[in-house]
């Protein structure tokens, strides 16, 4: 059986099932070179067919993620918004309806952005006829799925919805380690399908089961607007406010902490307001005027934490299930889910990688998928559904690019050797090289996962600095983030439950050797880290250039960070990889079949 998956929104994401294995997921951002782009996913279609050779005629069904889609945010490219277009959102669209209460319906983005409306995107018929249209948003629920059957040239019947709340489940749950044994699911998020928070299970043999559903979990929302009002990006600098968190400090931050703390709470399990905010952003603003920065992060960070450890505990305490998973976007705070680790409650936690709206593309497919076999009248068991191990399921990168590359290279700039071995890249990364790494398939996601990767050597705590001079631009508070073979995690990190952490999705706490190997990619507020633990049979020849590398250095974990051009997604072609590695002061571009030096090296 195959089946196609979609995720029509930021960032539009595609994925293909083939025979109860996910075999290739994108975002198709990574094709236009556009951060978080929404825009219909003409080109991660075209991939997920054409790398399992066939078209949408082959295709038994199609799922499309959410029953409700939003038409106005992807005509305005909210993916492109500033932080003073949504200022003015706040300004013309919030303030107006929730704090002032002058307009009595909310306005459209569409009156407020109409220099931002893009008509000229696929297919333009159907925007240009629907942008007018005051029934446009239940129109484009339907409408978007005959979209999706005229670009495949299939039978409408064939694409069908899925519940968001259920996918983000199911995507986390499918990629664990506890399929086959009883689970607790938790997801969390903005909104989807009018929810914003779940509670459910997975039995043995894999049926789920929805426990508790709501539409007053405010944490993702507030995170979002504190972002804003930090002076930060809503929808993509989040993980700034978690990274800087750590430098404020408790007994400054303690009145910020006790404005977030007087609004939501938890009682049993549920969401519940104390004192429910006028809006997220106004009535904080108000309060939190004259508060220092890092202390706003730090009080937003260990209200988030709290909460969500008084929820995970109260839910297993009530549902007597210890091996729990997380997803959605609040998942994503990989600090939160750190402390959650932590319980002695939790007996183990498991986080999809990306497990925010773009891993909804993955989920809504493995849904459909027993959707479809229960009609049969077939039985469903999760053993029979191949486990999502690794996230490598991009393009892989083409000889053919890479002999253009090398073909084309100015010599007086650049020259290049063949044979890229392990023992090559590991003593580069000694000598205090920094590489770009595009080589195999890409990663699916926000993460990258060393295979389109900046790597460096982690004991050099200069190097952090150099690569921001050199490429990053990172704001000079975050921290960088290590891979480490899983033979080394032991010995580097505090994780005594032995949880499994492959797509860099929760945070450790690092041992006193671990932060004194890593200490340019750890933390240095907190010496917390947020690791790729690498098994060899994940990823062979990264794992053997890390290996090379710990026979020189006795270290064994690299500096990683994504290897893209501040603003932009992360590379995926040769192609991109050669322009960033022109662009920047990289010093090796490290390829399947090449290394390029600049000759200064």
């Amino acid at each position: 059986m195959k089946i196609l998956s979609i995720y029509g929104s930021l960032p539009s994401t595609v994925s293909l099932i083939v025979d109860n294995k996910i075999v290739s997921a994108v975002n198709e951002e990574r094709f236009t070179r556009k951060k978080n782009d929404e825009v219909f996913p003409r080109q991660a279609i075209d991939y997920c067919l054409s790398n399992s050779n066939i078209t949408g005629k082959d295709l038994d069904a199609v799922a499309i993620a959410s029953f409700i889609c939003p038409f106005d945010d992807n005509l305005v490219q909210k993916s492109a918004w500033t932080v003073n277009d949504y200022v003015k959102e706040q300004e013309l669209r919030w303030k107006p309806f929730l704090v002032d209460k002058t307009d009595k319906k909310l306005k459209s983005l569409l009156e407020i952005f109409p220099e931002k409306i893009l008509l000229d995107q696929y297919p333009n018929n159907y925007w240009k006829s629907m942008f007018k249209d005051p029934d446009r948003l239940v129109k484009h629920r339907s409408g978007r799925l005959k979209v999706i059957s005229d670009y495949l040239k299939i039978d409408q019947k064939k694409v069908k919805a899925i519940d968001h709340h259920k996918a983000h489940a199911y995507y986390s749950y499918y990629t664990s380690n506890m399929i086959g044994k009883n689970v607790l699911s938790f997801t969390a998020d903005g909104l989807g399908d009018n929810l914003n928070a779940t509670i459910s299970t997975f039995d043995e043999n894999g049926s789920w089961k929805r426990h508790y559903a709501t539409d007053e979990c405010g944490i993702a929302r507030i995170y979002r607007y504190i972002t804003l009002l930090l002076g930060m990006k809503p929808n993509e600098h989040e993980f700034k406010v978690m990274g800087l968190a750590p430098y404020g400090k408790e007994k400054y931050a303690h009145e910020a902490f006790k404005v977030f703390e007087q609004t939501l709470d938890v009682e049993d399990t549920k969401f519940v307001w104390k004192i429910k905010p006028t809006d997220s952003y106004y009535w904080f603003k108000e309060r939190l005027e004259g508060i220092r920065f890092d202390s706003i992060a730090w009080g937003l960070q260990n209200w988030v934490e709290n909460l969500l450890i008084k929820w995970t505990k109260n839910s297993i305490r009530k549902y007597k299930i210890s091996n729990i998973i997380y997803s959605g976007g609040v998942a994503m705070n990989i600090k939160a889910m750190g402390k959650l680790a932590e319980l002695k409650e939790v007996k183990n936690l498991f986080v999809g990688g990306s497990a925010s709206d773009e891993s909804l593309a993955i989920g809504s497919g493995i849904c459909l998928s027993e959707d479809l076999k229960l009609k049969k009248k077939e039985i469903w068991r999760a053993t029979d559904f191949s486990r999502i191990e690794t996230l490598y399921l991009g393009p892989k990168a083409q000889n053919i690019d890479e002999n253009k590359i090398v073909n084309n290279l100015d010599k007086n700039k650049y020259s290049y050797e063949g044979h890229p071995t392990a023992k090559k890249i590991a003593r580069f990364l000694s000598e205090g090289k920094i590489i770009g790494r595009c080589a195999d398939r890409m990663e699916f996601g926000q993460r990258a996962l060393g295979n389109r990767s900046i790597l460096a050597d982690p004991t050099n705590i200069m190097i952090k600095e150099k690569i921001n001079s050199a490429i990053k631009n990172r704001d000079f508070w975050m921290p960088f983030a290590p891979i480490i073979l899983d033979t080394y995690a032991p010995k580097y990190l505090k994780n005594p439950k032995k949880m499994e952490s492959p797509h860099m999705t929760i945070g450790f706490q690092t041992t006193e050797l671990g932060y004194k190997k890593m200490i340019a990619a750890c933390h240095p507020a907190d010496k917390s880290a947020r690791p790729q633990i690498l098994e060899k049979k994940h990823n062979k020849k990264l794992y053997e250039i890390i290996e090379e590398f710990s026979l020189i250095k006795d270290c064994g974990a690299v500096l990683n960070t994504s290897f893209n051009l501040h603003g932009y997604p992360i590379v995926n072609t040769p192609k991109d990889a050669f322009y960033v590695f022109e662009n920047s002061d990289l010093d090796i571009l490290v390829l399947d079949n090449f290394i390029v030096k600049k000759n200064e090296y």
